[in-house]
């Protein structure tokens, strides 16, 4: 994965992104955004921008911002990821060259840097997008409104941790849900309905082996598959009465979606007959679906960035859905994913981003707003 190179940052931007960073942290948004949003609505008002809070839902906003008529667009998002067992997460802390805390990764880190880069450039119009809801569903990217300009030809910028990479291409995804029920015993009486644990991990073993997770992409490559949650059971000695399972299972651009639904339907079908024969309740839901993209590597705001980086850099691929998706199939505007850090550190128990990255990161945005308006 090519780099940009690094050039030499004022203590004041550096700052200013650490000063933006901790008062978005501090604000919890796992669950809301309202109070983040209108924060930042403020920040980007006193900043030359209109800015106007769009309700998805109940204290879920988006917020769209725009200076001027053009200028390049951004995209990024307020909600972060619970906070798990992550310490202390809504205090940002400087712990040597890093910020460590929730959301400095992804995504307020990002935002902090593309507020510091437009704060540098009064005079550069943009057009700035801060949806709701990315983490889970992802509503806020489905039903934002946008005015027409030249981003829906030129292209747009996702911020999100790529270590640099402009990525043209990401994944899709394919979520799972599995509920199993059946008639609890003596651990060692006869059997008398089939384990719900063990049908459940029956719909792993079989959806590991679905067709399209065999397929490659010169970018994003192989899909992955994550089991995110699997509970069941009650005792050792008692065998259970129930079991759960969720899971997302990737899908890369130039999959049929509809293709790939219905192979995992098949396949959870044949589970839930086979169980069901035992004796189990056998439910399951596929709850969200979205497929990869990609955009031409040709479109204008990559050769702003690469300008505004000063290297030559190749289309990379991102390996997890983001607001891009919906921005392309649901509004048409075409969007790489760009961005501090590396995304690994994301949704973990110890979020972190180097403080050279992101004030690298407002550098490179703050080269490209200043080429926009020259």
């Amino acid at each position: 994965m090519n780099v940009i190179r690094a050039s030499v940052y004022g203590c004041a931007m550096e700052n200013r992104i650490i000063e933006l960073t901790s008062a978005l942290v501090a604000i919890p948004t796992h669950e809301t955004e309202g109070e983040a949003q209108a924060y930042l609505a403020g920040v980007l008002s006193a900043a030359g921008f209109e800015c106007e809070l769009q309700d998805v839902e109940p204290n879920r906003p988006n917020l769209v911002a725009r200076r001027g008529e053009s200028g390049p667009f951004f995209c990024s998002h307020m909600d972060v990821h619970p906070p798990h067992a992550h310490p202390d997460p809504f205090t940002c802390r400087r712990l040597g060259d890093v910020l460590v805390g929730r959301g400095v990764l992804d995504a307020k880190g990002q935002i902090a840097a593309l507020v510091a880069a437009l704060e540098a450039t009064p005079d550069a119009d943009a057009l700035v997008a801060i949806c709701c809801d990315e983490e889970f569903d992802g509503l806020g990217s489905e039903q934002i409104r946008l005015p027409s300009g030249p981003w829906e030809t030129e292209g747009g910028i996702v911020l999100e941790p790529t270590n640099f990479a402009i990525c043209t291409a990401q994944a899709g995804q394919i979520d799972v849900r599995v509920e199993v029920s059946g008639t609890p015993t003596h651990a060692y009486a006869t059997e008398q309905t089939g384990s719900p644990i063990k049908a459940v991990l029956a719909v792993i073993e079989e959806l590991d082996t679905c067709r399209f997770l065999k397929t490659e992409h010169p970018l994003v490559g192989k899909p992955r598959v994550n089991v995110g949650r699997l509970s069941g059971g009650e005792h050792a000695w008692r065998t259970p009465a129930r079991a759960s399972l969720e899971m997302t299972l990737a899908v890369v651009p130039g999959t049929d979606i509809d293709e790939a639904v219905g192979e995992i339907r098949g396949r959870l079908d044949d589970v839930a007959r086979r169980w069901g024969a035992r004796g189990t309740s056998f439910l399951y839901d596929i709850p969200s679906t979205s497929p990869g993209i990609e955009v031409p590597t040709d479109l204008p705001i990559i050769n702003r960035l690469v300008a505004a980086t000063g290297d030559e850099v190749e289309p990379a691929g991102m390996p997890s859905w983001t607001d891009a998706a919906n921005l392309l199939l649901r509004h048409n505007l075409p969007c790489i994913v760009f961005g501090a850090g590396d995304f690994a550190s994301a949704h973990s128990d110890y979020e972190s981003v180097a403080v050279a990255d992101l004030a690298r990161l407002a550098e490179v945005l703050r080269q490209l707003l200043v080429g926009q308006s020259a």
